[in-house]
């Protein structure tokens, strides 16, 4: 066969080299060859096939050389380790780039238009001065209110968009030294037909007539603060970060708000101490802040809006606004607070209740110090979470890990200036590379003592948002503690876009560390195209290579349309000890397409069809992992309930065997099924609301396999003191025909409000799988804003053996807060 190549003149052969094409000439005896393209392997001495009869052959690599040992004929190369690197050098080549074309474009994008030079709302409002603190009753009696400006045309975004609200709003504006005063006329045709059924603090007003105001303090149309009230003045709050892609609804400060129903509507007195938001002001000068309101009327499902009403926009995007004017001669603000805590705990552990511990403590809850009017650091001693509410109990049937949000009070402060690095799945963080659960949590869930921790967030230079934050963690059984630092660095580029930089640092007392360090950027234009990217890099004690980690997504997102495609990779050594990564070692390509029209009906407003792809491969050798066809149909109906139909085709390709709940074992394989989920939720007016849902999956892994699952998620209000919120699924699985397994999961809540500031709830929950019951009572007196005493008693039992595990705490703490 050589000789027959040596024979031939002018021969040219194409060649896979690598998976790279390139071609040689072969000339006359072999004199010279000419390669376009390069060879990245050795010549061989001889000729031969190379074959792996391990699974199915595959050709790695056959060179012809003539007697003086140059490449004569080469044969195409498959060998898995040098094709993954090749990948992974295209992959970095063209994330390096974007990168390039992204540093090249930034003097540009600084160089375009600022935000105040951009189309925002045009409505505005004077403040006025007050003349000094007002009486809140909720009755707007007083003269001040006479001499306010104020905001009285409301636009309907639903049911019809552009079209004026069908019952009379007027929002009122003042302002003293150390308060801003918003007087609230909700008035109300029908003033029988007001719905207030909430007393709780911070939950949702789903099923109520509520009234919200957002204030961009910095009036950069970015991030802002959500006030919300019920007419019962039932309060809830949040922080707001890049217009909704963070929203903090844990996020408490000190404000208050009285609200009065009578036969003509109902009204409200809302204020909000300037020390309890941070803004930039000075005692000369005017300040600014971005302002709307928005009114719901929830028996006609009506959404009502000062400013933003386009359907294209969310009330959450700040950029939308209008505008508040004339904030001047203010006071500094908050100057310091230190809010210390009391509390003890009596836990008892092991099977028979046989060990039981009584605790005390002390230390520092919180101590808030401005460092600027927009930069706030923030300090805690000997921390203790004993009143963060428990996290629900869940049976995993997937082959990732379970997301758990955070719930901690220190964690939540700010925490969206933190945010990076976060890219979702269908309904779920996929990957998140801070995640603050990681401090003072273990795997299980589990409270590692935190010796305390300092945070600085906020604003400064007007454009730079920055967030640092140092926390210690104690011994944790025979685990020493750590260090755990994350700082973060944002500049605000055109109307509403950013670009960032990140890095988190874990560092184990015995030497081990793990490191993220990376940018990022999101970039908004034409309204609804978005552009997120990001690169980092992982160093980790005893890894060398392999530990990069990017993504890069493409979105359009309006009212009727909703569309986009996305590329992320996880290197199959990246590592966040600080973050939450589902599925380490792939890369993922997603697209997807979904449109909303709105027919002309008395009875639908909307429906949605949508088609969702993603597709996960393994780094490491290139082969599928999951691929994940979603299909949805959504009707939404003009009273508020709606109808979801889901279609949904996975692919999983197994390397190892899948362990499922009740001992259920799925060999290694590939595995393609279908399945459709329903599920109906009723209208939030009424007083029996929540969602009902059925899923059916035929062939669940493998021939003969099924899966049928109902979920039941009630909400019953039986009074406005009385409520109660069920959440019980029920899983019947079998595999390759074989008998059905059931298994229940329960997360049940017991809601009873004495008032306003006594707020009791109990929680139910059930496991079959672990054979896990628990319940968690919870009172919270709230004897002012920003101050708690909370009683908390909690009781699992683990009955997998006999006697059952038992894990019983009752626990006690005061707060108080000392503001200067």
């Amino acid at each position: 066969m050589a000789r027959l190549l040596k024979d031939k003149i002018g021969l040219i052969f194409p060649l896979h080299l690598g998976g790279v094409k390139v071609k040689a000439n072969l000339v006359p005896g072999g004199k010279r060859d000419a390669f376009d393209g390069g060879c990245p392997f050795k010549t061989l001495l001889e000729y031969g096939w190379l074959w792996d009869h391990n699974s199915e052959p595959h050709l790695h690599t056959c060179f012809l050389t003539d007697d003086k040992g140059r490449l004569a004929f080469g044969s195409r190369a498959k060998k898995r380790k040098r094709a993954r690197d090749r990948i992974m050098m295209q992959t970095l080549r063209e994330l390096g780039t974007f990168l390039l074309l992204l540093l090249f474009l930034q003097p540009i994008l600084m160089s375009q238009s600022t935000p105040e030079d951009q189309q925002h709302g045009k409505n505005w409002l004077d403040l006025r001065d007050s003349g000094g603190p007002l009486v809140l009753d909720g009755k707007l009696d007083e003269e001040a209110w006479s001499r306010a400006d104020e905001a009285n045309v409301f636009t309907q975004r639903d049911p019809d968009e552009g079209m004026p609200s069908t019952e009379k709003t007027r929002i009122r504006v003042l302002y003293d030294k150390d308060n801003i005063y918003f007087g609230v006329e909700c008035w109300d045709s029908q003033a029988e037909g007001i719905l207030a059924t909430e007393l709780r603090r911070d939950n949702n007003f789903n099923n109520d007539d509520s009234f919200a105001i957002i204030l961009d303090t910095f009036h950069d149309h970015r991030s802002a603060f959500l006030f919300r009230i019920n007419p019962r003045g039932t309060q809830y709050d949040a922080l707001i970060t890049d217009e909704g892609r963070d929203v903090n609804s844990n996020w408490d400060e000190k404000w208050t708000a009285e609200a009065t129903i009578t036969e003509e509507g109902w009204f409200a007195e809302i204020q909000i101490p300037l020390k309890s938001i941070r803004f930039s002001s000075t005692s000369s000068d005017d300040a600014s802040f971005g302002v709307d309101f928005e009114r719901i009327i929830r028996r006609k499902n009506e959404l009502s809006y000062w400013n933003n009403f386009s359907r294209d926009f969310d009330f959450m995007q700040v950029s939308q606004a209008g505008h508040l004017r004339g904030v001047t001669n203010t006071g500094n603000g908050l100057r310091l607070r230190i809010k210390p805590y009391l509390s003890g705990r009596v836990i008892t552990q092991g099977a028979a209740g046989r060990n039981t511990n009584y605790l005390g403590d002390v230390g520092l809850e919180d101590l808030k110090l401005p460092i600027t009017s927009s930069l706030t650091l923030d300090a805690t001693l000997n921390t203790d979470f004993a009143q963060t509410e428990v996290d629900n109990q869940v049976i995993n049937f997937d082959r990732v890990p379970v997301f758990f949000p955070e719930k901690r009070e220190f964690f939540l402060e700010g925490a969206g200036i933190f945010e990076f690095g976060i890219f979702r799945g269908e309904g779920r963080p996929q990957l998140k590379l801070y995640h603050s659960r990681t401090i003072g949590l273990s795997d299980d869930g589990e409270e590692i003592p935190m010796l305390g921790g300092v945070k600085v967030a906020g604003k400064f230079g007007g454009k730079f948002s920055l967030g640092f934050l140092n926390a210690q963690t104690g011994d944790f059984g025979l685990r020493p503690g750590d260090n755990f630092t994350v700082f973060r660095l944002k500049r605000d580029v055109l109307s509403r876009s950013n670009l960032g930089f990140f890095f988190t640092n874990r560092q184990a007392e015995g030497g081990d560390f793990n490191r993220v360090v990376g940018i990022d950027q999101n970039l908004i234009f034409f309204d609804h195209l978005a552009l997120v990217g990001m690169l980092g890099r992982s160093f980790t004690d005893g890894i060398d290579d392999n530990q990069i980690t990017g993504a890069f997504q493409a979105s359009w997102k309006d009212d009727l349309v909703d569309t986009g495609f996305g590329y992320v990779l996880l290197d199959e050594n990246f590592q966040s000890d600080l973050g939450f990564l589902e599925r380490p070692g792939t890369r993922k390509l997603e697209s997807r397409f979904a449109i909303s029209p709105r027919p002309n009906s008395d009875t639908i407003r909307q429906f949605t069809l949508s088609y969702r792809l993603e597709d996960f491969q393994r780094v490491v050798d290139n082969e599928l992992e999951t691929r994940l066809h979603h299909f949805s149909s959504n009707i939404s109906f003009q009273d508020g309930s709606s109808i979801r139909i889901g279609p949904h085709r996975p692919t999983e390709n197994l390397i190892d065997p899948l362990r499922l709940p009740g001992g259920l074992i799925v060999p290694v394989g590939r595995y393609s099924w279908w399945y459709s989920s329903f599920n109906y939720r009723l209208n939030p007016a009424r007083k029996l609301s929540g969602s009902v849902g059925y899923r059916f999956e035929k062939d669940y892994y493998g021939e003969g396999g099924r899966r049928h699952q109902w979920q039941i998620t009630p909400v019953i209000k039986f009074s406005s003191r009385f409520s109660t919120d069920i959440r019980y699924t029920i899983n019947r699985i079998g595999l390759f025909g074989g008998e059905l397994e059931t298994f229940h999961q329960v997360n049940s809540g017991l809601n009873i409000a004495f008032s306003r500031k006594w707020l009791t709830s109990v929680k139910l929950q059930y496991n079959s799988s672990s054979d896990v019951i628990g319940v968690n009572f919870r009172l919270n007196y709230i004897y002012r804003p920003g101050d708690d005493f909370f009683i908390v008693y909690n009781d699992f039992r683990d009955r997998t053996d006999a006697p059952a595990e038992l894990d019983r705490s009752l626990a006690m703490k005061f707060t108080h807060s000392f503001d200067f």
